[in-house]
């Protein structure tokens, strides 16, 4: 370690100042996606199909072509001729066969797979030209039978969707290996054989990622270089030029991804898709920028999707409640292209989570992925770990009822031991740090758990019925293991830190600045950090699966103690000393009496390598490889149901997380705040619905797809037990999708437990008032 402040006692110690972030943005300065219109720029706008399955028997674009102010219409023809490879395509499964993974076109060539698929663009001088145009555009389609769910695409006889994928199956995957047999054969001998075993089948509904910000970009072309410019809004710049040069075939150096502010990603917007396709080509051609935004409605249709999967799962159990195997049959809807990682949300994202909290000994998972005529499924805060959080959670619950054992206790009596850390689960991951009865006892404590036999009784003489229920969690965080950063000085008392996560909300600039001052202890306004800019900026696989701050602070740090490292190397040149002797602390180097300050010494290292002394300057890239993280924790909720109405009030909810090692308490109690919100949301409201015969999407705006609100929420107890991750330089272990995680099963456990085992055993998310009025009213 350096003589540095360390970044446990400098995080606890600093007082809240705000975000560097927020000052422009609540005074309405913020600069997005949609803000961004260079000199001479054209406008695009997208015809897209009325059906979800169809063949397109022609285009005629003649009238829209001729029309006022508009200057070139494309369809798929046009972009076939250039020779575009797939917007998409999935990314191979650890431990299973490559994917079918068919050609998804930037427009639509002779068939349409879903509601909303690309089929022209018109670029027109106004936004309103191109507007009118593209009404004036006549497809002539010849609509065929959809399949719009699961279990209408694997149902004999179904249409497919696919020639080449019979039975619409895009992927079947089990884990862990078992080439013999012998791990399923010892398992179905302890089903068998087990005291008490519990079954639940579930649903995990389609939702909508539904950010502030839609979608937006600009896209230019310069045609003396040969190369490319995309504005857009992203998670990371570097993976989204990796994906649309892909998609295009051309080199990640030909393309210029540049990102500013960005109002909300959640794994939506970390996946290039068909429209920036189209309108880089576009810019091509009309050499001049293009740029489009995307409506809500567009936003329903074409962002990719989420969750959307089936469940039917297992809990052996002994005679004392002890977990002995569980077993995961999952189905999952992946719309009717694979993007990059969707096969990961019904495979490796599950098994790498399970068991979670518990020890259960023996496990098995089967996961089967279907095409279906909807949205593409992608990334969604948690992508498969609140799946499997859902799935066992809510089965524990079942085993509880089933055993007669209270279902905390029953939880409680199957955690892992502080002592059997670090554990290796039977899915082969490790979990290298956690004290998860620690966890679990102070969350059953700040609820009150004990107390809630006397609230459910007030809640009766108010003619309510009371439930409670917990949602403990654990997650694996990380996805690629490889994150860098590089700080360059730049003359003055600054140093630039680049990164490669582009933040939407998350406080990079604050949180990645206070760890760069931290570790080189100076001010923190003397660094500023930057992101956003292809060109500039270091790569990086971006800010998803909650891996910022245990790699990107992970890097940061490493790379701050190799400024240091090499600034010593330059000190000691500079105060006449050996490299032994000098000393790095708050800002300086010292060798005895004598300081020079670390700027001071960036300064005088440029000089040193003009006269030849070094090698280098000051200026240093680094980073860091690290295995994931297991953040990890306990929900419980509590809610009230009005009986008459079936309305859901959620009344109490409690957080206990340990998310490693905190860089910044505020913020990440922010993320945990929005991430329980999110999960309200699936749980109460959410909902994505297609006509199950038309195929046509009935969820198409606010009107119809219900998000959480204020009042769905109340104030939360919220509390951290640090158990610093032992694997990454930072202690940290990633928070931002906690929440989304781990409250889904916690509400709808309370509202199964309010409501009784018949009732709620008619109740899936959402969880909306009809449906518990229904589940509620007599058997006529």
């Amino acid at each position: 370690m350096q003589e540095s402040t360390s970044l446990a006692s400098a995080a606890a110690a600093r007082p809240w100042t705000g975000r560097i972030e927020d000052e422009a943005l609540v005074r309405g300065l913020g600069h997005y996606s949609d803000d961004v219109r260079p000199a001479d720029t054209t406008f695009a706008v997208f015809v897209r199909s009325p059906h979800a399955f169809a063949d397109i028997r022609g285009i005629d674009t003649a009238a829209a072509r001729n029309a006022p102010g508009v200057l070139a219409v494309y369809t798929g023809a046009d972009l076939a001729a250039a020779h575009y490879h797939s917007v998409s395509h999935a990314h191979p499964v650890p431990g299973g066969a490559p994917p079918k993974s068919p050609h998804r076109p930037a427009l639509a060539e002779d068939r349409v797979r879903h509601v909303g698929e690309l089929v022209a663009v018109v670029i027109g001088q106004t936004l309103a030209a191109a507007q009118d145009a593209a009404d004036l555009i006549a497809v002539d389609y010849n609509p065929l039978r959809a399949v719009n769910d699961i279990e209408q695409a694997m149902a004999p006889g179904a249409p497919q969707i696919w020639p080449d994928v019979p039975g619409n199956l895009a992927y079947d995957w089990t884990a862990p290996g078992d080439p013999d047999g012998a791990k399923q054969a010892e398992i179905d001998r302890i089903f068998a054989s087990a005291a008490h075993v519990a079954k639940v089948s579930l649903v995990n509904q389609r939702i909508a990622a539904a950010t502030m910000e839609p979608r937006a970009a600009t896209a230019g072309y310069d045609p003396a270089t040969d190369r490319f410019t995309l504005h857009t809004g992203t998670q990371g710049v570097a993976g989204i030029r990796m994906q649309v040069a892909e998609a295009m075939g051309i080199k990640p150096e030909q393309l210029r991804v540049l990102s500013e502010d960005v109002g909300g990603g959640f794994g939506m917007k970390a996946a290039g898709y068909p429209e920036y396709v189209a309108i880089l080509h576009a810019a091509r051609e009309l050499k001049r920028p293009v740029h489009w935004v995307s409506t809500r409605g567009e936003a329903f249709m074409m962002d990719n999707q989420a969750r959307d999967s089936l469940y039917t799962v297992e809990l052996a159990l002994d005679d004392k409640g002890k977990f002995l195997a569980l077993r995961a049959d999952v189905l999952g809807n992946m719309g009717a292209y694979l993007t990059g990682v969707a096969l990961y949300c019904v495979t490796v994202h599950i098994s790498g989570c399970l068991p979670t909290l518990y020890d259960i000994p023996r496990a098995t998972i089967r996961s089967r992925a279907y095409y279906t005529n909807s949205v593409p499924i992608g990334p969604y805060r948690g992508a498969g770990r609140p799946e499997a959080s859902y799935l066992l959670e809510r089965l524990i619950d079942e085993a509880a009822k089933v055993s007669g054992i209270d279902p905390a206790s029953l939880r409680r009596r199957n955690l892992i031991s502080a002592n059997r850390i670090p554990y290796k689960t039977v899915f082969g991951n490790t979990y290298d740090s956690g004290d998860f009865k620690a966890v679990f006892d102070r969350a059953v404590e700040t609820a009150d758990y004990k107390g809630f036999t006397a609230r459910k009784r007030e809640s009766k003489k108010a003619g309510k019925l009371r439930g409670i229920g917990i949602g403990c969690y654990l997650e694996i965080a990380g996805a690629i293991p490889d994150e860098g950063s590089r700080y360059s000085f730049p003359g003055g008392n600054r140093v630039d830190v680049s990164i490669g996560p582009t933040a939407q909300g998350q406080g990079h600039r604050t949180v990645f600045g206070q760890v760069a001052a931290d570790r080189l202890g100076i001010p923190a306004d003397q660094v500023n950090i930057t992101h956003g800019d292809s060109d500039r900026d270091v790569p990086g696989f971006g800010a998803v699966a909650s891996r910022s701050a245990m790699l990107t602070g992970s890097a940061v740090i490493n790379t701050a103690d190799a400024v240091i490292a090499k600034g010593k190397k330059v000190a000691a040149i500079l105060l006449q000393g050996q490299e032994a002797e000098v000393e790095y602390r708050s800002g300086a180097f010292h060798i005895g009496s004598r300081n020079i300050s670390l700027f001071d010494v960036a300064e005088r290292a440029k000089e040193l390598v003009r006269q030849g002394v070094i090698q280098e300057n000051m200026d240093t890239k680094g980073g860091v490889k690290a295995p994931p993280s297991f953040p990890n924790g306990c929900h419980i909720a509590e809610v009230e149901v009005d009986p008459q109405t079936g309305a859901v009030s959620l009344v109490r909810y409690t957080v206990v997380d340990d998310c490693g090692r905190l860089l910044n308490r505020t913020i990440v109690d922010g993320q945990v705040h929005g991430g329980v919100a999110q999960g309200v949301g699936q749980a109460l409201t959410e909902a994505v619905v297609f006509d199950p015969q038309s195929g046509q999407l009935l969820s198409g705006s606010f009107m119809d797809y219900a998000m959480p609100r204020a009042e769905h929420l109340p104030p939360m107890v919220l509390e951290h037990l640090e158990v610093p991750c032992k694997t990454n330089p930072a202690g940290a272990k990633g928070t931002g999708e906690a929440g989304a995680t781990a409250a889904p099963p916690a509400v709808m456990n309370a509202i199964a437990n309010a409501l009784g085992a018949e009732a709620a055993a008619k109740v899936e998310m959402p969880a909306t008032a009809e449906r518990i009025w229904q589940a509620l009213k007599p058997a006529a």
